[in-house]
């Protein structure tokens, strides 16, 4: 029997919800606010959750953020219900992760039509594998501001090196120098000792030099890039292709004398519906680019490839 997890400040609401869903057949499980919908997520692990958009203490916009951003919670589906039925409203409410958005003058079939659609969705989404089942959790009120905290703050991080990246194609004319831009944007973020992108079409590679770097090292990143290339293009791309374009204003290329490279990223640059180019990383320092580097690296790699694909274009019509 399906358990399902209803938050909204409204007891009349919570009533009606309720008995529509049991009358149905499902577990009921109830909640006053935001604050007590995530808590209760996490101690029950329900196949579905109700959240009421405008809530007390926690709305149902960011209760949802925060349980699709935990592992634990990220595959049970959401349902937001509201009384807000603009398009900016459904705009938000799909940007939070919410599976459905359901107004508040539904009809009980609509709703439990609903239910049964997300949680077969979501079925089907596993591929067959059981939902997670993790073992309750009781989460306190401030653990759960605290976790509010933690992702407004993460989001505006990634809003803000986003929005760093889209600027370079405002403020930089010319290909070479928007790679350059991208890279340095980069380099800010993340600790490298050489960064390049490779463009697939010529194979020209533009690296960038960021601190003391061995020539075995160099030679070592630009074997592993023809590696990347190759899986992404699945046709064989060999060292001698490349075209490097060395950018090394510091003249840190050659002054370790005996550096490897110990730890290779890379991630495809995608635009237009296709793959346009490779970013990658190298470190002499072992596990030098953990989790939070990759999540950097997926960050960038959208507004990056849009600004050095459209750089590119310019600069072939400006020939032309």
């Amino acid at each position: 029997m399906p358990t399902v997890l209803i938050a909204d400040d409204s007891p009349t609401l919570r009533r009606i919800v309720s008995t529509v869903l049991e009358r149905a057949g499902f577990t009921v499980v109830i909640a006053e606010d935001g604050v007590e919908a995530v808590q209760g997520v996490f101690r029950t692990q329900p196949d579905a959750v109700i959240l009421d958009v405008q809530m007390p203490r926690l709305s149902g916009y960011v209760a949802a953020r925060l349980l699709k951003d935990d592992w634990q919670t990220a595959e049970i589906p959401v349902v937001l219900l509201t009384s807000l039925d603009a398009a900016s409203d459904r705009y938000w409410g799909k940007q939070t992760g919410a599976d459905r958005f359901l107004t508040k003058d539904f009809e009980a079939p609509e709703l439990v039509d609903a239910i049964n659609e997300v949680i077969e969705a979501a079925d089907a989404a596993r591929g067959g594998r059981p939902p997670l089942r993790p073992d309750p959790v009781e989460v306190g009120d401030d653990e759960v501001m605290a976790r509010v905290s933690e992702l407004l703050d993460r989001k505006l991080f990634e809003a803000s090196v986003s929005s760093e990246v889209t600027q370079i194609a405002a403020d930089v004319h010319g290909f070479e120098e928007s790679v350059a831009a991208v890279l340095g944007v980069l380099g800010r973020i993340v600790d490298y000792d050489l960064a390049a992108v490779c463009m697939l079409d010529d194979r020209l590679t533009y690296l960038t030099v960021a601190r003391e770097s061995s020539q075995l090292q160099y030679t070592e990143f630009f074997g592993a890039i023809a590696d990347a290339a190759t899986q992404v293009t699945g046709e064989q791309v060999n060292v001698h292709d490349l075209v490097p374009r060395v950018a090394d204003v510091h003249g840190f290329l050659g002054q370790d004398d005996e550096g490897r490279m110990a730890t290779f990223l890379s991630m495809p640059l995608r635009a237009g519906g296709r793959v346009v180019g490779c970013l990658a990383l190298s470190s002499a320092t072992k596990n030098a680019f953990g989790e939070a580097s990759l999540n950097t690296l997926r960050l960038v790699e959208g507004p990056a490839a849009v600004v050095i694909s459209n750089a590119r274009l310019a600069g072939t019509v400006h020939q032309a």
